[in-house]
């Protein structure tokens, strides 16, 4: 039996950075099930390799989460400009694809430009997120912009339909270029600086992994290999596989929302109501290493139905460091609803892309594979989450325990905002806020 004042659950970039806050202040426990720290956050070696799970990359924009993130990498850090692209039409144009259709060709690039200004001058502002995706865009963007890439795309992505689909989501996540701006990206010269991740970090060596790793050094409660079976917040019981039980007097969850509430004996009916109504999808990544592969590119995007993955990139460009000499890494994502994806076609499929679109020329030659699963990857909003998540708040906030993070908190997030609410977790805890 074990007690301690902060039990944490999992041991990723939101937990992880509570228990750095928490440190020497309050006792606490951080459970991780796997062996390394970070959750999704990590890297995985094989074959000379570094693969991540997907493109996790660094969008700094808050002064303290910006030095606890560049600190503990310390001189195991670069920042890099966004080289992102979108390829449609047999072309390639840069992101975002609304502020850049000078690559497009001239009937498209026609039809999104007078499309979109139409919609601008219709008027009516961006909406307060419970509008469904696929009148937004329209409405937003207009016909040509939503029927050339967002609808395309954002169906591949999310597997969810786009009549159903909520907004609250966009806001960070979804630039919106003003009527000069897509008159020049079209016809005049390249837009710079539009989206969240203009500019991004990461580390030199050891993948995005690093940063986890760097996060988790000195933390005297990380536990690995710790999987919380059950949970009951009225009594302050944890049941840990292979360890037993653990008295805590506060929690913070970050594992998936839906997993937690499932695992909370405690939880009322309408609590697991809400959480059973709770959607998400699955993200399959194929990681290549290849030979003989020259792109000065970071990622791109693939709205076309002729390629079955929504995004491919090169994290070698990311850093060298991930790579043996002469080779290059490459990650190639697909979505599903949460059915099982037939790797092997998968596969196929995504080297004839790689080939079709110029990524992969005629001397390239694949040298390794690995391919990982992100069961959780993006969570859906639906007015079904709209009306969960107060519910399941309502009894969290009353049993004095936290759920962050992009999973705890079921949400669309990147690394630095779950390093946010990590602090903001503990700063609670210590009665800061």
């Amino acid at each position: 039996m074990l007690k301690t004042d902060v039990l944490i659950i999992g041991g990723g970039l939101a937990g992880l950075s509570a228990a750095k806050a928490l440190e020497g202040k309050k006792s606490c426990l951080v459970a991780e099930r796997e062996n390394r720290p970070g959750g999704l956050a990590a890297t995985v070696k094989k074959g000379g390799f570094h693969f991540d799970y997907s493109g996790h990359l660094l969008h700094l924009r808050w002064p303290r989460t910006s030095r606890l993130i560049l600190g503990a990498l310390g001189s195991n850090c670069r920042r890099l400009k966004r080289d992102a692209r979108i390829f449609a039409h047999n072309r390639w144009t840069p992101y975002p694809f609304q502020a850049n259709l000078s690559g497009m060709p001239d009937k498209v690039k026609a039809e999104c430009v007078s499309g979109f200004l139409k919609a601008y001058n219709a008027g009516g502002g961006t909406g307060d997120g419970s509008e469904v995706f696929s009148r937004w865009t329209r409405r937003v963007f207009g016909d040509g912009i939503s029927r050339h890439f967002m609808l395309p795309y954002n169906a591949k992505l999310w597997r969810y339909p786009l009549e159903r689909l909520t907004t609250e989501w966009c806001a960070p996540f979804v630039p919106l270029p003003r009527p000069e701006e897509v008159i020049e990206g079209a016809y005049g010269r390249k837009a710079e600086g539009l989206g969240y991740n203009t500019f991004f970090h990461y580390p030199k060596r050891g993948g995005i992994g690093a940063l986890a790793n760097a996060l988790a050094m000195g933390s005297s409660g990380l536990r690995l290999g710790l999987e919380v079976e059950s949970v009951n917040l009225k009594k302050g019981l944890a049941m840990v596989r292979h360890f037993g039980p653990v008295y805590f007097k506060r929690l913070i969850n970050t594992s998936p929302l839906k997993d937690f509430v499932l695992m909370a004996e405690d939880a009322p009916a309408a609590v697991r109501r809400a959480a059973a109504s709770l959607r998400h999808n699955t993200v399959y990544v194929l990681n290549l290493g290849v030979k003989g592969v020259k792109s000065d590119m970071h990622w791109g995007y693939f709205p076309g139905d002729k390629f079955p993955f929504y995004r491919a990139g090169l994290a070698s460009n990311f850093s060298a460091e991930l790579s043996p000499r002469g080779c290059a890494s490459f990650y190639v994502e697909f979505s599903t609803a949460g059915e099982a994806l037939d790797l092997a076609s998968a596969e196929a499929a995504a080297l004839k892309g790689l080939k079709a679109c110029g990524l992969l020329g005629p001397g390239a030659r694949v040298v390794e594979k690995l391919w990982l699963k992100i069961p959780c990857a993006y969570v859906v909003y639906n007015k079904e989450r709209t009306a969960a998540l107060p519910v399941i708040g309502d009894w969290l906030k009353a049993r004095k325990a936290q759920s962050i993070g992009r999973y705890g908190g079921w949400k669309y997030s990147f690394m630095e905002e779950s390093v946010k609410e990590g602090l903001e977790a503990a700063d609670r805890l210590l009665g800061r806020h």
